[in-house]
């Protein structure tokens, strides 16, 4: 039996939800503007895919929600960062 949840933990989830969505934006705006290889933006698709299917089946796990989503934006910003020197 599952319990109500706090509005904690739909706050946290809401937040994760929209650094996933602006993550997607920043990805398909690098890929758009060819800054970026096409193999870096599949790459990242694929995570951001995997990630909110993740986040949904766990989004009561606050913590890990928001570790994942703040963590994938870094990934992106520096991944990004290295991809659009090269």
């Amino acid at each position: 039996m599952t319990s109500e949840p706090s509005p904690r933990q739909v706050l946290y989830a809401l937040v994760s939800g929209g650094f996933l969505v602006v993550v997607a934006i920043l990805t398909i705006g690098a890929a758009v503007a060819g800054l970026v290889p096409q193999w870096w933006s599949w790459t990242l698709v694929a995570v951001i895919v995997a990630s909110a299917a993740w986040m949904t089946r766990n989004w009561r796990r606050t913590r890990s929600i928001l570790v994942l989503a703040i963590g994938l934006f870094l990934i992106w910003m520096i991944g990004t960062l290295i991809a659009a020197s090269r």
